[in-house]
């Protein structure tokens, strides 16, 4: 009959339907609020760089190698590199610790926008204070690693700094590609920086990016930027007036 057929149409339509509109509710999502989450991420970060900013003081700045004249070029070069690492490290590690604090503090004090996941949220709201802390974080990290070779290297004498300096460049060089590996393959619901960038390099142009638009209207933050701009400057020229000096006094 009609009303059978009528009937049937209607269950047929009904199969078709429900599975898709229940597809495209799961592909969106369901809302939440993932503040707790985002401050946690935050945090994981800013009580090691507390750490690590720490141990940077004492092993890397107050009991830096001094350049002597007796020293070769490449001892000199070594001792210069040495204080640049271990300033620029720990200046990196207070300025993931300020990018982290300053961002939990907003993210209690403000009310946050209910997301689909915790990486939504970040990326909308609090995208350059990520990219801050994690990229002052790992690049604080990994200088100490260099540090702690290279210290071995003035503390223990050559042969054995040898071994030390390379253990310290190793571990620089892996954690770089751990970095840069879970940056790549990491999803948008489990991997908040792949969102932001393919690769470590990649996060930090994105960064400076971000902090050059977050400057407009601020005087220091321009400020920043031009110092910061004239250090890098003088650094590289320090270092490669070094390196390709003429003067080599051999190391006694």
């Amino acid at each position: 009959s009609s009303f059978n057929l009528t009937f049937a149409v209607l269950i047929f339509l009904g199969i078709s339907i429900l599975p898709a509109q229940a597809l495209m509710v799961a592909s969106a999502g369901a809302l939440a609020d993932y503040s707790g989450a985002a401050a946690g991420l935050f945090n994981n970060m800013r009580a090691p760089a507390a750490l690590i900013g720490g141990a940077l003081v004492p092993i890397g700045i107050l009991t830096a190698p001094t350049i002597e004249k007796s020293d070769s070029k490449g001892i000199k070069l070594l001792k210069k590199a040495n204080i640049i690492i271990a300033v620029a490290s720990l200046l990196s590690e207070i300025m993931a610790v300020i990018y982290s604090s300053i961002a939990i503090n907003k993210i209690a004090e403000i009310a946050q926008p209910q997301t689909v996941g915790v990486a939504q949220l970040i990326a909308e709201k609090h995208e350059l204070a990520w990219l801050g802390t994690n990229i002052h974080f790992l690049f604080g990290m990994m200088g100490f690693a260099l540090i702690v070779g290279s210290k071995s290297f003035f503390s223990a004498g050559t042969e054995m700094g040898k071994i030390t300096i390379s253990w310290g460049i190793a571990s620089f060089l892996q954690a770089l590609a751990i970095v840069n590996r879970g940056i790549a393959q990491g999803s948008v619901g489990d991997d908040v920086s792949s969102r932001f960038a393919s690769n470590f390099f990649m996060l930090i142009v994105k960064y400076i990016s971000c902090a050059i638009k977050a400057a407009k209207g601020g005087v220091c933050g321009y400020a920043a930027i031009a110092v910061g701009t004239y250090a890098l400057y003088h650094t590289a020229k320090t270092m490669l007036v070094g390196l390709f000096s003429k003067e080599d006094t051999p190391a006694p």
